[in-house]
């Protein structure tokens, strides 16, 4: 039985593969039955319900990848429900992603985020809630405001909707620690290049600014947490309803960065575990950008600020000449990163091209983002701004649940 060499998301702590620091970590291995596995989900599912949220917007959902992500969910038999957050879609969009969803017949759940009535009741709780701008991170959290009202299902799967190589078992690995091991968070990681080294925001900026911040502050058990995750920035990972109704969620991009924090929060690291899904992962990829709200660069961004959010909720003292330091060292690390990565890239030149100077002009760009995400940071007295969890939300406003749900399901 072949074993995959370790993913080249974490260049500093190259390693075997079974071996993990902080975070169990569990390598996909070839030639497995995957519908074993489904059948031991399948008896799971029997009293541990299971639903799948996939934020969309329109363009997404109308794809070939979520054509292919319907079928194969409406094909397997312990998915309960599919929550589909439709955001930034008109009605004649929603009307459209009705027919796109039909072929998962009752079990699909259409959330759309710009009705009428949905954004009365998102306003209602705005006048006693701050929620932040919209997002992805603000539509998975009122996606998650309808399925934890509901109560239909016990452990919800996210995932993105423009998996390209999506497939049965790419689900299955991802609920079975928390369906059939006891762990309460699952995440999501896999390796990302076709031509090319993809992963650009992961590669260039989380790890070398992770390593950064251990530089500066020291090494602690929060940032070891970070670093241990082979891909922080996938949008798949799988927790229990109970958990899910607990966590603060960023309104932007820096979800990922955040819920991660959220989970460091409330579950112990021994019950948290990260699962390798696929042996090569591809969906649709963005342009760096030239603007710190468009691209890439708009995601570093938020993802920064998010940093910036939990170290000073933790403790630490964010003053403007560490943040110079911080961006300063960053360069140092992400400009090592980058020849770490032309040296991979020469072992298989036979399956990978490598643009040295591009790669460079994105860490330049991603250094320029830092001193942006500091400044947003300085003006924004809480930081990123973070979206109450939902049992705060039906602590401050009576009945709340019950009109969103009136909301959701009027249409």
């Amino acid at each position: 039985m072949a074993l995959h060499a370790t993913p080249l998301l974490n260049l500093n702590d190259i390693m075997a593969d079974f071996h993990f620091n902080v975070v169990p970590t569990f390598s996909l291995l070839t030639g497995v039955d995957v519908s074993r596995m489904e059948q031991k989900i399948l008896c799971e599912s029997k009293k541990i319900p299971v639903g799948v949220l996939i934020p969309a917007l329109f363009r997404d959902l109308s794809g070939d990848a979520m054509q292919n992500i319907i079928k194969v969910l409406s094909e397997t038999e312990y998915v309960k429900r599919v929550y589909i957050a439709l955001d930034q879609a008109d009605e004649e969009d929603y009307r459209k992603a009705k027919e796109i969803v039909a072929p998962l017949k009752d079990k699909a759940s259409l959330i759309w985020n710009d009705s009428p009535e949905l954004k009365q009741v998102i306003a209602m709780i705005e006048e006693q809630l701050p929620l932040g701008p919209r997002g992805k991170g603000r539509a998975v959290w009122t996606a998650l405001g309808y399925i934890t009202g509901k109560n239909e299902v016990a452990v919800i799967a996210f995932h993105d909707a423009d998996i390209i190589t999506y497939d049965r078992a790419f689900l299955s690995r991802l609920i079975f620690p928390v369906m059939n091991l006891g762990y309460q968070f699952s995440k999501g990681y896999y390796i990302r290049y076709k031509t090319k080294f993809y992963g650009r925001v992961t590669r260039l900026f989380y790890f070398p600014l992770v390593r950064t911040l251990k530089d500066i502050l020291g090494t602690t058990a929060f940032l070891d947490y970070l670093s241990d995750f082979r891909y922080p920035l996938s949008g798949e990972f799988a927790t229990f309803v109970s958990q899910a109704r607990l966590l603060r969620y960023p309104s932007d991009w820096g979800i990922e960065v955040g819920l991660l924090s959220e989970i460091y929060r409330i579950v112990r690291v021994s019950q948290v575990c990260q699962v390798e899904l696929v042996e090569r992962y591809d969906h649709k990829h963005q342009e760096v950008g030239t603007e710190a709200d468009k691209g890439l660069n708009k995601m570093a961004t938020d993802i920064a600020r998010t940093f910036f959010s939990h170290l000073s909720s933790n403790g630490v003292i964010l003053t403007r000449d560490m943040l110079s330091t911080i961006r300063l060292t960053y360069l140092r690390h992400a400009r090592e990163s980058v020849g770490i990565y032309e040296s991979y890239a020469k072992i298989y030149s036979d399956v990978v091209s490598f643009d040295f100077h591009e790669e460079l002009k994105t860490v330049e760009s991603f250094a320029r983002i830092i001193e942006t995400a500091s400044i947003d940071f300085y003006q924004h007295i809480y930081g990123s701004p973070m979206i109450p969890a939902w049992k705060r939300v039906r602590a401050a406003i009576d009945g709340i649940s019950e009109k969103l749900i009136q909301a959701v399901e009027t249409y």
